[in-house]
């Protein structure tokens, strides 16, 4: 039968309204599950961020104190009556309160109950408190520039970057659950962590700087820019290079193909300059000085247009591009959000109209409904404690064993670079056959490092590459024939190449009426900007996430060149994150959201998640707005923090971070802190509104304090305290680079595990990077282009040895 939606029917209980799990169980509020938020007794402390209204719609509300008998009966009630259980409550809390998937189980054989950490329930740092701070110190991410009086001094950032990643990996699995649920009958438990959320961020720096050090004679690895080294360093970093228009606005460009790089040279009147011999292949000269002079070119070029001059420039010529810096509330300005109609305006009472970003994933068939306002604190409280206890669920028997969660999945990958693809791998980890359709030259993601196919390497794990000519009729029939019996198609290009291809939507569902075909997108599917390169630099300016973090620079005034080669140094800013792996891991929830809703009889559809709309969702503190709304929280004192108690501090010996912005975290602290019960006497500190109005002071007394200690004594005992501490790892390196080197924090978790390569050999890579506890995990190496074009027209078409050699013949396949 089919349904409306495609979690029509389920029953959401949300034990914990962290912002983590808030946006998990906002998105399948969203798309028609039942959603019963537990807060604690007064509200949840999201109410007091502008984002509240976007995290908590569609929802209901019950006020309950899980550390009290009486309502914790009532919460264990609503769990056993659920089909999903989601909670953030820290490790192992949920276990003691008796409200794990263990604990609930007997009950329910049938509940999907997803855990989110920031490490895990067990292992060397589970005992760390899961703040965002906390999360990205560990990961090493906390490293920048963004703070020219601290060089070379870690920095915090606003984003809650890992919070958001990790909660699209708890949509994953939670939907892959779900999914393997309809086969097996049984739910199971789903464990993310805000750790592996940070995993996903990095495409292939990491394995550069590994190839770098196996062959040190070969390769030297480049790190990052710093105040003091600001030359981009290859014709991709000029071609991602920042520039400040006559009219004084800054552009992020996005030329990231040899094509797009040239059609960029011609635009500003250089083309010519790179055949002379003084300028020849100068954007990759090895000597600094040469480079530097080649820039300055490209600034004035830049310079040389007003940005209406420029927009002249890219309606001619599709292959140049770039976004101009915006601010996050103006992503609701955007052509492209306008014309996909990915704002919501919705009346809460008491607050009037509130805008927001509308659903994460487009679904043609079963589209997401935002039309209910965010609950008042309890107030669904009585008729939820009225529900009555649900009907015994026997067991059927003993547990299913373990089994790929996706076994039996066929996905056709028609897509290139990370934010679209890399989502198709981490399905192929769950046990999806992935067929990564290519051109004979290869997915242009293989080159955008010096050494082919390096940079190719983690989005290719686990999948099969068929080499077709898809220019050529007789290649597009055979991916239509692949297609035809696939049950998800993951497309990325931009606006009009499918329709070239005879690969578009339309036809496809023709073929195959029970397809998801999904498109993972940059802006969108129509509309004005569907033909624009859509990269991470591009998509962060643009949609405000790059100034949220630190970046931009100085507006509508002159600057010497000298000064604009000095801002672009922090232009970015420090990302706990990127739009390419925010943006390829809402591409898996989007898939398996249309999976599952065709599970439950939806048949095929289109579906889309695009890279702008979900840089909107990641940012949901500074993206929401209505009169009277509390400001998005910013950084301080040069980035070292929220406040004095969310803030980075130095030890004896290094840097740490504390976290304890509640009333029960500050009386953790005081407890803990040598001399504490002089700083809880005080009466400028007594009470959060007066740590409020003596933040600057109590900033000063907590530094004297923590500076008599080593990071490491004070992470050991603040965190038996119950408090919020780590110390800050140092790492000058790509975001998640560190998480993925053997010896790191990645590497102390348990997170890599060793492939071998056709190329490159044994290398590390990445475990399943959300885990189900019946679920195995299929982990592969990356795969060369082409390398399975025969075994997957054999075994999917049943196309034999003589049609195969024909094809190769007639240069169809390769």
């Amino acid at each position: 039968m089919a349904v409306r939606q495609p979690l029509d029917g389920l029953v959401v209980v949300d034990l914990s309204s962290t912002l983590t799990s808030a946006y998990v169980t906002m998105v399948l509020a969203d798309h028609g599950a039942e959603v019963i938020q537990i807060e604690r007794p007064g509200g949840s402390s999201l109410r007091q961020l502008a984002g509240w209204p976007f995290w908590m719609r569609g929802k209901k509300s019950i006020a309950l104190d899980l550390y009290d008998e009486a309502d914790r009966e009532v919460a264990r009630r609503l769990a056993v009556g659920s089909d999903v259980v989601v909670e953030a409550l820290g490790a192992g809390v949920a276990a003691r309160l008796g409200l794990d998937y263990d604990s609930l189980v007997g009950d329910n054989h049938r509940l999907v109950h997803t855990s989110i950490t920031g490490f895990g329930h067990t292992g060397p740092f589970s005992h760390l408190r899961g703040y965002e701070a906390v999360v990205l110190a560990k990961s090493g991410s906390m490293w920048g520039t963004i703070a020219p009086n601290r060089p070379g001094e870690p920095v915090m950032v606003t984003p809650f970057g890992a919070s958001f990643a990790g909660a699209l990996l708890a949509l994953q699995g939670t939907l892959a659950a779900l999914h393997e649920r309809e086969r097996s009958g049984w739910g199971q438990r789903v464990d993310a962590t805000l750790i592996q959320g940070m995993m996903v961020f990095d495409p292939f720096m990491y394995f550069n700087k590994m190839l770098s050090e196996r062959w040190p004679d070969a390769f030297a690895a480049v790190g990052a820019p710093t105040a003091d080294r600001r030359t981009p360093t290859t014709w991709l970093t000029f071609g991602l290079m920042n520039g400040y228009s006559k009219d004084g606005k800054w552009l992020q460009f996005a030329h990231a193909t040899f094509r797009q790089f040239d059609a960029f040279v011609r635009a500003l009147g250089l083309e010519e300059k790179l055949k002379e011999d003084e300028w020849r292949d100068a954007p990759n000269s090895p000597d600094d000085a040469v480079r530097d002079r080649w820039w300055t070119l490209m600034l004035e070029g830049v310079r040389s247009r007003t940005v209406e001059e420029w927009q002249e420039v890219f309606d001619a010529d599709p292959h140049v591009f770039a976004e101009v810096y915006r601010s996050a509330p103006e992503i609701h300005q955007h052509p492209q959000i306008i014309h996909n109609q990915q704002t919501a305006k919705v009346d809460v009472p008491g607050l009037g109209t509130v805008t927001e970003m509308g659903p994460l994933v487009i679904m043609t068939k079963t589209p997401a409904a935002i039309d209910k306002a965010p609950p008042a604190v309890d107030q669904h409280g009585a008729e939820l404690r009225r529900r009555p206890a649900p009907a015994a669920s026997p067991a059927p028997g003993p547990a299913p064993g373990r089994a790929l969660p996706l076994e039996g999945v066929t996905v056709v990958d028609v897509g290139s670079f990370y934010a679209g693809p890399f989502g198709s791998a981490m399905l192929a980890d769950h046990g999806a056959t992935v067929i990564h359709i290519e051109p004979f030259e290869g997915d242009p993601i293989r080159f955008q490092m010096p050494m082919p196919e390096s940079s190719g390497v983690r989005v290719t794990q686990g999948k099969k590459s068929v080499a077709v000519d898809t220019t050529s009729e007789r290649g597009q029939q055979i991916v239509a024939e692949l297609i035809r019996k696939a049950d998800i198609v993951l497309h990325t290009y931009r606006g009009g190449v499918a329709e070239r291809m005879n690969l578009d939507a339309e036809r496809m569902l023709q073929l195959n009426p029970d397809l998801v075909y999904h498109h993972g997108v940059g802006y969108g599917v129509t509309g004005p900007y569907i033909r624009r390169a859509s990269l991470a630099p591009t998509i962060a300016a643009a949609s405000g996430f790059a100034r949220r973090a630190g970046g931009g620079g100085p507006e509508g005034v002159d600057l010497t060149l000298e000064e604009i080669k000095d801002a672009t140094v922090t232009m970015g800013g420090v990302q706990p994150g990127n739009p390419d792996g925010f943006s390829a891991s809402a591409v898996a929830v989007g898939m398996l959201l249309g999976l599952y809703a065709r599970d439950r009889g939806a048949g095929g559809q289109e579906t889309m998640t695009s890279m702008l709309n979900t840089m909107g969702h990641a940012m949901g503190e500074a993206t929401t707005f209505f009169e009277g709304a509390p400001a998005a929280p910013e950084t301080v004192d040069e980035h070292l923090g929220f406040s004095s108690l969310y803030r980075l501090y130095r030890a004896s010996d290094a840097w740490i971070v504390l976290c304890a912005p509640s009333d029960r975290q500050w009386e953790r602290l005081v407890g803990a802190l040598p001399g504490g019960s002089e700083l809880a006497e005080d009466p400028r500190f007594a009470t959060s509104e007066a740590r409020a109005r003596h933040d600057t002071e109590l900033a000063a007394r907590l530094a004297e304090i923590l500076a008599t200690r080593t990071a490491q004594q004070w992470e050991v005992e603040l965190s038996a305290a119950g408090v919020g501490c780590a110390e800050v790892v140092e790492f000058q390196g790509a975001l998640g680079q560190g998480l993925l080197e053997p010896g790191h924090v990645g590497d102390q978790l348990g997170l890599l595990t060793p492939v071998h390569h056709p190329i490159f050999e044994e290398h590390l890579r990445t475990v399943q990077l959300v885990r189900l506890s019946r679920g195995d995990a299929r982990l592969l190496p990356g795969c060369t282009i082409g390398q399975h074009t025969d075994e997957v027209l054999r075994d999917m078409l049943g196309y034999d040895d003589d049609e195969l050699a024909k094809l190769r013949a007639d240069n169809v396949i390769a």
